[in-house]
């Protein structure tokens, strides 16, 4: 289901420290561009900067409304987990300073929008968004991840936006404190 053609394009980040995938997708689904971010082995700190580049260039070329960005998933290897991290704090920085609006999903949650299950495997993920019309062939797996994460933002931020695009008032509003005695 399209998304509101006046939100403008929404940006899927799939954070690394090697490879950073980016995609950006128009009111429609259609995927207006991607590409993966690459840096050179080495130290941490000219790889983060060349991230924080290459991403500001993105948003400078592009006019972007929104962002989304896989939630960071602990696996076997704490290394690179750590690199991931140092990664996705470079780009939720350069996102906030270019006032830019952040959302992050799970990576099962990003499965499960697109295929129906939470534990789907790369090729199920790219055979979806084959059949969603997007033309793989362009991207690495990086891009594609992040074209992904971008559908994903673009049918949940109908959940967390119904009205409108303004965030729904809280089911607690005017509760009072929470703890605070009823």
């Amino acid at each position: 289901m399209p998304t509101d053609a006046r939100v403008g394009l929404l940006l899927g980040i799939d954070p690394g420290l090697a490879a950073t995938g980016w995609g950006l997708i128009d009111g429609d689904h259609r995927v207006a561009a991607c590409g993966t971010f690459r840096t050179p082995p080495g130290p941490a700190s000219p790889r983060l900067l060349q991230i924080v580049r290459e991403l500001e260039e993105v948003l400078s070329v592009h006019s972007v409304a929104e962002a989304a960005l896989e939630e960071l998933f602990m696996g076997r290897n704490a290394t690179s987990a750590i690199g991931v991290a140092q990664a996705r704090g470079a780009i939720l920085v350069t996102l906030a300073a270019a006032g830019i609006p952040v959302h992050e999903y799970k990576p099962a949650h990003i499965k499960a929008t697109l295929t129906g299950y939470g534990m789907a495997g790369k090729s199920q993920m790219g055979r979806m968004l084959t059949l969603q019309g997007v033309k793989q062939q362009k991207m690495d797996h990086h891009a594609a991840d992040a074209v992904a994460i971008a559908i994903c933002h673009a049918r949940s931020r109908r959940l967390l936006f119904p009205t409108r695009g303004r965030p729904m008032p809280s089911p607690h509003a005017g509760e009072g404190r929470v703890g605070a005695e009823r």
